[in-house]
C-alpha cells in the first residue's frame, strides 16, 4: 500500500460545480478530524507500509484548525505528505509547508478559479505564484504542480488563457495550449515546478437504491486497495479517494486497526475482482476513472 488518503476535513471554502462539496454540506455542518483519530490514521498508514499520505478526499485541508500541527506530526514518521489544495489560503499556510521536511509535493487545483470573479481569481493566483517563487528559493527539492483542465481543447475556458499568460509573465516561459496533449500532460516551468493539464474530472455517482440491487460484475480494474486506500473524516475506511460518500465502507479506524480492515471479506473480494479485471461494486461500475486503467 503506497498511499493513504486521510480526509482531515470535508469542509471547503469554494463551491465548485465539479465537486460534491458544493452540495454535500452547508457551512454549519463542517466536520474536522480530531487529533486522536488522526493519530490512528498515521499509525495505520505506517502499519500497512504506506510511503505517502494525502490530507483530502473532499474538503480543503488547510481549513482544518490543526492543519499545521498535523503536518508537524508527520515529521516524527517516515510518511511524506502530498497536499492537494485550492490555494486560497496559501498566503497564511505556505510557510508551514515550506518549512516542513515531511511535505514532499504540493498540488494546486487552479482550475477552481475559473468559476470565481476575475479579481478574486487573479489574487489567489498571485498568492500561489508568490509561494512557488519562495519555495523555489527556500525548498528547491519540493515538487509543485499547478493543475489546469482542458487546456488546448474545445472545452477550454477563458481562465486557461489568463492563467497561462500570467504564468509565462511570472516565470519567463512560453507555455501555450498546443504544448499539451493526452500523452504530454506536464510541462516543466523551472526546477521542480510543473504545469499539469488534464481533462475535466467527473466524480462517480450512484442513483438512489442502486446499492440494494444485486448486479453482476462488469469488466474493468482499479488501483484501489492495491496502491491506495482512503479514510474519511469520521474514521470510515473506504476503498479509494473517490468514495466521498462512504459507499464502500470497509470498517472504521476508530475501532479497528487498518491492516485488519484491509483484510475484511469485502476488501478481499474487491481486490480479487480488480486482479481478475472485474468491477464488483456498483460504485466501481459507475466510476469513470476506472476507464483510464487498461
Amino acid at each position: 500500500m503506497d498511499n493513504v488518503y486521510i480526509e482531515i476535513t470535508d469542509s471547503c471554502n469554494l463551491r465548485c460545480s465539479f465537486c460534491p462539496s458544493s452540495t454535500k454540506h452547508c457551512a454549519d455542518s463542517r466536520q474536522f478530524m480530531p487529533s486522536e483519530l488522526f493519530e490512528k490514521c498515521i499509525a495505520g498508514a505506517q502499519d500497512v507500509g504506506a510511503k505517502n499520505v494525502y490530507f483530502h478526499v473532499l474538503g480543503e485541508p488547510t481549513l482544518h484548525p490543526g492543519f499545521a500541527h498535523y503536518v508537524k506530526k508527520l515529521e516524527a514518521t517516515p510518511l511524506k505528505l502530498t497536499l492537494v489544495t485550492n490555494g486560497t489560503t496559501i498566503a497564511r499556510s505556505g510557510r508551514a509547508l515550506i518549512e516542513s521536511p515531511a511535505v514532499r509535493q504540493v498540488n494546486f487545483s487552479t482550475h477552481a478559479y475559473a468559476e470565481l470573479d476575475r479579481h478574486t481569481a487573479a489574487t489567489h493566483l498571485q498568492n500561489v505564484i508568490d509561494f512557488c517563487k519562495l519555495s523555489l528559493a527556500a525548498r528547491p527539492e519540493l515538487y509543485i504542480n499547478l493543475r489546469l483542465w482542458n487546456a488546448g481543447t474545445e472545452d477550454s475556458t477563458d481562465w486557461n488563457q489568463t492563467f497561462l499568460a500570467r504564468i509565462n509573465e511570472s516565470f519567463g516561459t512560453a507555455v501555450a495550449p498546443a504544448h499539451f496533449c493526452s500523452r504530454h500532460k506536464s510541462f516543466n516551468i523551472t526546477g521542480r515546478l510543473y504545469l499539469h493539464m488534464d481533462t475535466r474530472f467527473e466524480w462517480p455517482k450512484l442513483d438512489k437504491g442502486v446499492l440494494d440491487e444485486k448486479k453482476e460484475p462488469i469488466e474493468g480494474t482499479c488501483h484501489a486497495l492495491g496502491t491506495q486506500v482512503a479514510i474519511l473524516h469520521d474514521g470510515r475506511v473506504v476503498a479509494c479517494c473517490l468514495d466521498h460518500g462512504g459507499h464502500i465502507e470497509l470498517g472504521n479506524i476508530a475501532t479497528q486497526p487498518l491492516p485488519e480492515i484491509l483484510e475484511s471479506p469485502l476488501a478481499r473480494s474487491l481486490r480479487d475482482g480488480f486482479a481478475r479485471h472485474e468491477l464488483r461494486h456498483p460504485l466501481c461500475q459507475a466510476c469513470p476513472y476506472c476507464r483510464r486503467f487498461k
